[in-house]
């Protein structure tokens, strides 16, 4: 198996062993492969469970999902057995991070309840002292994960953040291809730059009058141009043409937030 420990910095060293992650990812044909391969990777960098799963109900999934891992029974039975994914501050925190965390981290990307300090309590009792986790996001699809937790030495974890991060990105593309999960490519842009506005001031709950008063267009105008845009993305009401358009990547979901001087 690879070593993923190579003592002090060496370039070249670093260039060979992404190359080597890399082909030893796409080499894999089932999932039985990729299991093997996170176990591996889990043993080197000391770590006693492993997880690369999508953040949905994976009970009964109705499209492929990835779901690969070595985790602890009562955890695992809370998280998709129970359904209570969503509750839990690892995979909440993925949707904030711009990049692989330390567990002990997390307060610099969500707000600790108390729910979530009781879930870092089972975690312990179970083994889970300490993980790194890299999130896996497009736009339009279903979130994932890719984490190595229960660490042999917490105290140096931190050394191995961007290697998790590298891992994370050549192992979720190797789940999806391996479970047959291919995302169709986006669509051309199809919204020009006053329709995009007036979809944008729909999406913070303006009306067509507070559109047209805030981009200087009459209402008339305002009304013809969300009704082409409906048009064009197929859908019957302000809500789902603003969600279209943000699925599409044509809007930034961080431009729908109202604030003062908006």
């Amino acid at each position: 198996m690879l070593a993923l420990d190579q003592g002090p910095y060496d370039f070249a060293s670093a260039v060979n062993l992404t190359g080597e992650l890399l082909r030893a990812f796409r080499e894999c044909r089932t999932r039985d492969d990729i299991f093997n391969q996170m176990e591996a990777l889990a043993l080197e960098i000391g770590c006693k469970f492993f997880a690369l799963i999508h953040h949905d109900d994976l009970r009964m999934p109705t499209a492929p999902r990835v779901d690969i891992k070595r985790y602890p029974e009562a955890i695992s039975s809370r998280l998709i057995g129970q359904c209570h994914y969503r509750r839990d501050p690892v995979i909440r925190s993925c949707l904030f991070a711009d990049g692989a965390f330390l567990w002990s981290d997390i307060s610099r990307y969500i707000t600790i309840s108390r729910h979530d300090r009781r879930c870092f309590e089972e975690g312990r009792r179970e083994g889970l002292n300490e993980g790194i986790t890299a999130p896996s996001l497009m736009l339009g699809h279903c979130a994932g994960s890719c984490t190595f937790a229960g660490m042999r030495e917490p105290d140096r974890a931190n050394r191995y953040l961007g290697m998790v991060q590298m891992l994370g990105i050549f192992a979720f593309q190797a789940a999806r291809r391996v479970i047959g999960y291919a995302p169709e490519p986006a669509s051309p842009t199809r919204l020009h730059p006053r329709p995009r506005d007036c979809i944008v001031l729909a999406g913070r709950g303006l009306s067509n009058k507070e559109i047209a008063r805030a981009l200087s267009l009459t209402p008339r105008t305002v009304d013809g141009y969300l009704t082409e845009a409906r048009r064009l993305f197929g859908v019957h009401d302000r809500t789902e043409l603003v969600v279209s358009a943000v699925l599409a990547g044509e809007i930034g979901l961080e431009e729908l937030r109202r604030t003062p001087d908006r």
